[in-house]
Formats: C-alpha cells, structure tokens, sequence
C-alpha cells in the first residue's frame, strides 16, 4: 500500500509525489463529509450523530434498541443513550419498555422526528450533489460499489446481494 506524506509540498526534482492510499483519501472525505453535515443539520438543532440515529430509524428499521442503534452508529452504548436522550427531550423519538425484556426499551420516530430527519435528509442530498457533481453517473456508480465492497471486506456491513 502506498502512502503519501500530505504534509510534503514540494518533491524533489525528477520524482513524483506518490499517490495518496485509499484509506488516506477515505479518511479525508470523511472528515469533510461529516464536518459538511454538521453544517448541515445544525440549524434543526442536531448534530451529526443525532442525525445519523434518526437516519438510521426512518430508513432502516425502527424500533431499534439502544444497543442495536450503538452498533450500527459504531458508539458506545452509553454515547448512543445520550444522543438518544437528547432526541428524546426534544420530541423526535419515543423509548417505550419492551414487553418482554425489562432493560430493553425500542426507539421509535415521532411525527417531529420523521419531518426533521426528512427536511436535513433534503439538505444531505444536496450536499452529496455538490461534492458529486463532476462524476459521471458511471463513476459515482463504481465509487459506490467499490466503497461498498470495501467495506464488505472488513466486515463492516453491507452483505452482499443476490
């Protein structure tokens, strides 16, 4: 794998300033995607993680327990109550005991919820937009399905499909 030393500006004469590695280039866009949807969504009052957990609940599966929300935000159980503590307090999502498992208690969206995450949803996908617009719908394809199968391969989640 190669890595490229980002804090090197200028090579010497005759060499090429190596390619940056993947994860760098990752790494990288993810910090400025996530600081962009921080930009985002503070003005309906979130921030990024409570954005990511109400995500998760409209597009995924509600009813999730904290612990469940916790894995699939990657936080702690213990981060993911307080982000959901905070959602709650503010009306967007309701903690209901289980009936069969006393320390379980499924979070569901509330109306509120489901209208703020779909009016940041609208300001996410502009952003996404943006950051795409000089990709062919080809290459914004095969990042996705190269982003996707990388993932795949450490075990991170999105199994394949049929």
């Amino acid at each position: 794998m190669t890595h490229a030393n980002p804090a090197r500006s200028a090579e010497p004469a005759g060499r090429s300033a190596p390619e940056p590695g993947i994860s760098y280039l990752a790494a990288r866009l993810q910090r400025a995607s996530r600081k962009a949807i921080a930009e985002r969504v503070k003005p309906f009052g979130l921030t990024t993680l409570q954005y990511t957990t109400l995500t998760i609940l409209l597009h995924h599966r509600n009813g999730l327990s904290n612990a469940q929300l916790a894995r699939r935000s990657f936080m702690t159980p213990q981060a993911m109550n307080e982000v959901l503590a905070a959602l709650e307090q503010r009306g967007l999502v309701v903690r209901n005991a289980h009936p069969n498992h006393r320390r379980v208690f499924p979070t569901t969206l509330t109306p509120e919820g489901q209208r703020v995450v779909e009016a940041c949803d609208a300001e996410v996908e502009a952003l996404e937009r943006e950051m795409l617009a000089e990709l062919t719908p080809h290459q914004i394809r095969s990042m996705r399905n190269g982003l996707m199968a990388a993932i795949r391969a450490l075990g991170a989640g999105f199994p394949q499909r049929d």
